[in-house]
């Protein structure tokens, strides 16, 4: 049987209005055509976006994050086991491996865990969690995964795991419309309705990356020069983490991947 493959059928953005060439007149026009089909209008926003300047937004401004800080630097001095709950897709690996190599850093007790895609599926699951309680785990830090798993945290807590949930995917909401969020220690997500992070589109491993900044500003001198926590050393994670999660190529997202590129 002959195969004949489908005609192609392109999708081609209109042509921008010839004010926005004008206005835009020291930018070459392809440069303009492209701003425009992105969406960046504003003489304010071509700036943002065609400027190499670092954007990085003060990761205290995420609902969560000071207690987060709080219970890893507790963890850490009390030698608990900790564990890095991630996830199987780019985004998954590169946030697990960027806090792990950060937690050592900080002399904490830790090692990853990434579940099983065949066997136990995407975000935790009760059985990984009863496994990790019976190796003495005291706290489990999620990445890219946990904003929904609300049964499953739940049972954590009954085995007397402490669960810090970070994540960047849509919360789940209540019959209110009140975020249906996890009864973890600190819940990260930078979409939850009561978070005031002006930047909502990082990937997971952006939003690990913001708790590192965190944890290096609150260790104090000593840490902040460990190389382990360089930004050069962690950027590059986010990079791929970011390009490969499909995430809007804009704001701080944008900064970061030219940084870590």
């Amino acid at each position: 049987m002959q195969f004949t493959a489908p005609p192609n059928r392109w999708q081609v953005y209109p042509r921008a209005p010839q004010e926005f060439f004008d206005r835009f007149s020291d930018t070459p026009p392809l440069v303009a055509q492209i701003l425009y089909n992105r969406g960046i209008f504003t003489s304010e926003d071509v700036a943002v976006f065609l400027n190499d300047d670092p954007i990085s937004h003060n990761p205290l401004q995420m609902a969560g994050m000071s207690a987060a800080v709080a219970h890893i630097q507790a963890a850490i001095a009390a030698e608990e086991k900790i564990v890095v709950y991630g996830d199987y897709d780019a985004d998954g690996v590169t946030s697990t491996t960027l806090l792990v190599q950060a937690l050592r850093a900080l002399q904490a007790q830790v090692k990853a865990y990434i579940p099983n895609r065949f066997a136990e599926g995407y975000g935790l699951n009760r059985q990984a969690l009863a496994q990790l309680a019976g190796q003495g785990v005291g706290l489990i830090v999620t990445v890219d995964c946990g904003i929904r798993s609300i049964a499953e945290v739940a049972y954590g807590n009954d085995l007397g795991l402490k669960i810090i949930i970070t994540d960047h995917h849509q919360v789940g909401r209540q019959d209110d419309g009140q975020d249906a969020l996890p009864p973890a220690l600190a819940v990260i997500n930078p979409k939850q309705q009561a978070c005031p992070y002006p930047f909502k589109d990082l990937a997971g491993v952006g939003v690990a990356y913001k708790v590192v900044q965190a944890l290096k500003t609150a260790a104090g001198p000593a840490a902040a020069n460990h190389p382990d926590l360089q930004e050069e050393m962690l950027l590059d994670l986010v990079a791929i983490g970011t390009v490969a999660d499909l995430v809007p190529l804009v704001g701080e997202n944008r900064s970061m991947v030219m940084r870590g590129l």
